[in-house]
């Protein structure tokens, strides 16, 4: 049994807490929040709630591996820390401190949970057998509303970007990018990989209060695979105009990046993310910022 030791917020840790009975060979034994919300079973009754100054000095024996969900800058010395100790650690959110870590005295595996969601292994799995024959033509929208919260572009575009990468298995030799003049919520971009097959990527953060909306769509040169958010709507009768309502998947994406992150401890099976892919993924959306305040394709090894 790997015990688990969660860093985040209150609100976060119920999230987690409830993904706890479909966790194999785990179990949450310890809480440190990073505010002062209702703590009173944010992460069950049986984690023991304790500071963040105090996890790893005076609870260190009480857990074998360290969940961070924080900002880079919080995550950035609680995940020294925890490596300092041998702990092995899944982190939510890498800032440019991850270069520097070098050689690491334990475990680290970044979180992209983009990875696991069910349909886009689907589309994975179509690539890695072959039955699309050479992947050509990656085609993504990703339409968010609009939100009083601003998270940064760089966030927004980094799952997708890594998408990319990951299912070409490359980086690409070539990024252009656009970005709306009248709304900054708006880019389109196009990365060119080396086996001629290409990406285009567009986000909007500026539609109107609701739900959002996903598109992936993989073409091969024998076949295509999609992860479509159109696909799972089912339509509510209710009177008037039908509504449509997007099947929930449960947050499996998560179970399944903290399973994987628990057999790699265990030995069950080997590590699928590493530094280097965010590494890559935040070096391109770099490029793609690049090329979009300056109208110009950025080509691999020119960026600033």
């Amino acid at each position: 049994m790997i015990r688990l030791a969660l860093i985040s917020s209150s609100e976060t840790a119920k999230i987690y807490a409830g993904l706890s009975t479909r966790l194999h060979r785990a179990a949450w034994t310890v809480f440190a929040p990073l505010d002062l919300g209702d703590l009173s079973h944010a992460l069950g009754s049986s984690a023991k709630v304790t500071s963040t100054e105090d996890v790893f000095s005076h609870e260190a024996d009480a857990f074998d591996a360290v969940v961070i969900d924080a900002d880079s800058v919080t995550a950035e010395s609680i995940a020294k820390t925890a490596m300092d100790l041998g702990k092995p650690v899944l982190v939510g959110t890498l800032g440019p401190w991850a270069a520097t870590i070098g050689e690491a005295n334990a475990l680290l595996m970044p979180a992209h949970p983009w990875r696991f969601i069910p349909s886009i292994q689907a589309v994975r799995r179509s690539v890695d057998s072959g039955n699309l024959g050479v992947p050509g033509l990656l085609r993504i929208h990703r339409w968010l509303p609009a939100s009083l919260i601003k998270t940064p572009i760089s966030e927004r575009l980094m799952p997708d970007v890594d998408l990319a990468c990951w299912l070409f298995s490359d980086t690409p030799e070539s990024v252009w990018s656009l970005q709306s003049a009248t709304n900054e919520d708006y880019l389109q971009f196009h990365l060119g990989f080396t086996n001629g097959g290409m990406a285009i990527i567009d986000l909007s953060a500026s539609l109107p209060s609701g739900g959002d909306y996903y598109s992936l769509t993989m073409i091969g040169e024998t076949g295509a695979a999609y992860a479509d958010d159109h696909h799972n709507m089912n339509l509510l009768y209710s009177g008037g105009q039908p509504n449509a309502i997007r099947t929930n998947q449960g947050r499996a994406e998560l179970v399944k990046q903290l399973q994987e992150f628990v057999d790699v401890i265990d030995g069950e099976c080997e590590q699928s993310i590493f530094l280097a892919d965010t590494l890559r993924a935040a070096q391109v959306v770099e490029q793609v910022l690049e090329s979009a305040n300056n109208r110009e394709v950025v080509k691999r090894g020119q960026s600033k």
